[in-house]
């Protein structure tokens, strides 16, 4: 039997690791480029990056611990339900802004944020699905 509150601590510790290093490499490419309104886009990014990776392990832990035979439904509703998530986070910060190339630079940035998170969610819980059933 796996232990969800180690697995929780591990995951939430990788994505904080993770978040922080590509806001720290956008920061390095807006001090290279000298586009300073992208400092903007990067907090929005980091800060949504963080919200749904913690509302994300929090749900995984709490399913975890009670009816781990579910986690299959999880990620399946818990990927659609964030893949919706952003697609409306995009939605609105186009409807805000207006601005074209202010979009497109979001759309990018938020992208590549979404997608290595993605396959970091996608080879952790990979793995720790796989020493479970090998425990088991």
């Amino acid at each position: 039997m796996m232990d969800a509150n180690k697995v929780y601590k591990k995951y939430y510790k990788n994505n904080l690791f993770i978040i922080a290093g590509l806001f720290l490499i956008g920061l390095l490419g807006v001090q290279l480029t000298q586009h300073t309104a992208y400092i903007n886009i990067l907090t929005i990014c980091a800060v949504y990056s963080l919200i749904t990776s913690s509302i994300y392990g929090g749900a995984w832990k709490a399913i975890a611990s009670q009816s781990p035979a579910v986690l299959n439904n999880f990620y399946l509703a818990a990927s659609g339900f964030r893949m919706l998530l952003a697609f409306l986070t995009v939605l609105i910060y186009a409807m805000v802004v207006k601005e074209r190339a202010m979009v497109i630079g979001f759309v990018v940035i938020f992208m590549i944020f979404y997608l290595v998170l993605l396959a970091f969610d996608t080879v952790y819980f990979y793995k720790v699905e796989k020493n479970n059933k090998i425990n088991n």
